[in-house]
């Protein structure tokens, strides 16, 4: 059966990614990391893990009924930090406030993907809204967070393939969908 490792995706504007960077560059961390390739940074609403490929055009209708209900959303940028914690710090995240669409939006993905048989990988943990800025060793790190309050309002989300691979991951777009826009024509199209 063939696979494909999957996940629904808010990407960010190049503007927004391009002063994140500038930011997370100019901190000084005592450890060596890999920092998240500026094209990289997005923000998962609903990782899926590997799905059979038989499913995909079944997903695709699934968030094409769900995002089109759904008006653009506005983020706020909170901090950064270590994650997922001081004592074992192995990422450095964007937070962002938790915003109660987003978690009825992750819900609905899920009930949706259940009721029609789609199996996925789905979180034990509470919905915790970040991008990933960088990744290292497991560390115990004594770690001030540094406010980093940033705006920006998605207008689309994107379903991502993602290809694990050195020296990281490759993130591809498989199916944009346009918030809050009913599609006339509603036949599955994956690029």
């Amino acid at each position: 059966m063939n696979t494909i490792r999957a996940f629904f995706a808010i990407d960010l504007p190049t503007t927004l990614k391009e002063k994140i960077e500038k930011r997370v560059k100019e901190i000084a961390l005592p450890i060596d990391i890999k920092y998240t390739p500026t094209e990289n940074m997005h923000l998962t609403i609903l990782f899926l893990g590997n799905l059979a490929m038989d499913n995909l055009e079944k997903i695709v209708e699934i968030g094409r009924k769900v995002f089109e209900n759904i008006q653009p959303i506005d983020f706020y940028g909170t901090n950064i930090s270590v994650a997922p914690n001081q004592n074992f710090a192995r990422m450095l995240w964007l937070n962002l406030e938790l915003n109660q669409e987003i978690a009825k939006l992750k819900r609905q993905l899920e009930k949706k993907l259940e009721e029609n048989g789609i199996a996925f990988e789905k979180e034990d943990r509470a919905l915790k809204l970040h991008i990933t800025l960088a990744r290292f060793k497991p560390v115990k790190i004594d770690w001030p967070d540094i406010k980093f309050p940033i705006h920006f309002k998605a207008t689309e989300v994107c379903l991502m393939e993602s290809k694990l691979q050195k020296p990281h991951a490759v993130y591809l777009p498989l199916k944009k969908f346009i918030l809050g826009k009913i599609e006339k024509n509603k036949k599955s199209e994956y690029n």
